[in-house]
């Protein structure tokens, strides 16, 4: 399914470089803006802060909480104000081989779609076959050669993500969890951050997200830092463990 609004989404794509002052307590980086939708949930914008190492996530508008991913560590950090409460996800190392569902992918160039500083848009599609039926279950277009080292450490992200839902799946296939569930939200890996920058998502929990602009940064070191005064918890399958 290829998402129809995605020239509209092109027109709003803004491709800056608007560098801070140099200081000695910031790194450099690029600040990724995104409006994401979800059923019954008005519209909301997303920033990312990504630098060579970490990721920070926000909502706008929000004071409740972040997420911070350190890419050296290999660990996210989901961090509540309100609760002061710190969720520690670790890496955990996982197979693909493992999931219940065997997905494949379609990869295309979108022939009729404006290129973005000079790269031609792909659709990225993953599928999967039911009763002869082919169903989606993600859909990506993005961008080829643009943010190469960002895109890596979004990809890392996105496999730590993926492992902690790995960690907590039966990786039974029911009504509930559907053959999609386990390729969208259980094993999805990021492997379409190999190929290019993704400008627009659709998942097949119904939820979407454009990316409307990409700025390089510089970066005030303390955003990435994670309330050390907070309870710090990991999740297993049923129970919180608290490590401080």
């Amino acid at each position: 399914m290829i998402i129809k609004n995605l020239l509209k989404v092109l027109v709003l794509l803004t491709i800056t470089s608007s560098v801070q002052a140099e200081s000695n307590d910031s790194i450099d980086g690029y600040k990724l803006s995104y409006i994401e939708r979800e059923p019954g949930v008005d519209n909301y914008k997303m920033t990312l802060l990504v630098s060579d190492r970490y990721i920070r996530i926000d909502e706008e508008g929000e004071n409740s909480g972040f997420i911070v991913y350190d890419d050296k560590e290999k660990v996210i950090y989901s961090v509540s104000n309100v609760e002061r409460s710190v969720l520690v996800i670790n890496e955990h190392k996982f197979s693909e081989d493992t999931s219940p569902v065997k997905a494949q992918i379609e990869y295309l160039e979108l022939a009729d779609a404006p290129t973005i500083s000079g790269n031609t848009v792909y659709n990225y599609r993953v599928y999967v076959e039911d009763d002869k039926k082919e169903l989606t279950c993600l859909e990506i277009q993005l961008v080829e050669n643009i943010l190469p080292k960002i895109r890596v450490v979004l990809h890392n992200y996105q496999l730590i993500v993926a492992g902690q839902q790995v960690k907590m799946t039966d990786n039974m296939v029911s009504e509930m969890q559907t053959a999609c569930y386990f390729v969208d939200q259980i094993y999805n890996t990021g492997a379409y951050y190999d190929k290019g920058l993704p400008i627009q998502e659709w998942h097949s929990n119904e939820r979407s997200k454009i990316l409307t602009s990409y700025d390089k940064v510089k970066i005030n070191k303390g955003k990435f830092v994670v309330p050390e005064d907070y309870n710090h918890f990991s999740m297993d399958e049923n129970s919180k463990t608290f490590i401080n």
